[in-house]
């Protein structure tokens, strides 16, 4: 189910996408009511903004498909309904540009990405370099090719961040980039913070 729902995301928004690599062996949260993990990710080294230079931060957050799928099976359409409660993947929204001797970019990308189990690890579940994925522009993406995880997550957000600041933080920092991308979600009508809070600058439109 993840290859499908990754193959329809990456179809949508290539023509923006960057290939990001998560930093370091990170476990994910076994279940879809676990906590969305902060998370570093890098471009390949050899880049102007690669790693060593630049790393781009954000959080991964599991999600579960709430949605009917359309499908081609050979030269059949087929529609998989909804599996509410098990963990579809996992999105990377990431809303942070930092590269030295620069202030702080806030950007607003998202991609799936994959997960593995090493054959002798106990930990379960991880991300780590191996399993880099596209990251696509949001600001870039057609209103129509936003993909429906994405409300999904940020409602995920959302909640968590009535009980944990760095949520609502999180947030607050992407609240004008959230606003365009998804204009009906119920956090839009806040007031959009400063162009630069904390020493972070928000990217000039």
């Amino acid at each position: 189910m993840f290859d499908i729902l990754n193959a329809l995301y990456l179809a949508a928004i290539m023509f923006s996408s960057i290939t990001m690599y998560p930093v370091g062996e990170t476990a994910v949260p076994p279940k879809l009511d676990g906590v969305a993990l902060e998370m570093s990710f890098v471009r390949e080294w050899w880049r102007e903004d690669g790693d060593g230079k630049c790393a781009y931060k954000g959080m991964l957050i599991p999600f579960d498909r709430t949605w009917p799928e359309e499908v081609r099976q050979g030269d059949e359409s087929v529609t998989i309904p909804p599996e509410p409660g098990k963990i579809a993947g996992y999105v990377a929204l990431i809303n942070r540009k930092e590269c030295k001797g620069k202030e702080t970019e806030v950007i607003l990308r998202a991609g799936l990405t994959r997960t593995r189990t090493l054959l002798f690890g106990s930990r379960g579940p991880q991300v780590d370099k191996h399993m880099f994925f596209p990251a696509g522009d949001l600001m870039e993406t057609p209103a129509d090719k936003i993909q429906p995880w994405l409300h999904q997550v940020v409602g995920r957000l959302e909640a968590m961040g009535a009980q944990d600041s760095k949520y609502k933080d999180f947030l607050a920092l992407s609240a004008n980039e959230l606003g365009k991308v998804l204009p009906n979600r119920a956090g839009a009508s806040q007031p959009a913070p400063s162009l630069v809070t904390d020493g972070v600058a928000k990217a000039q439109e």
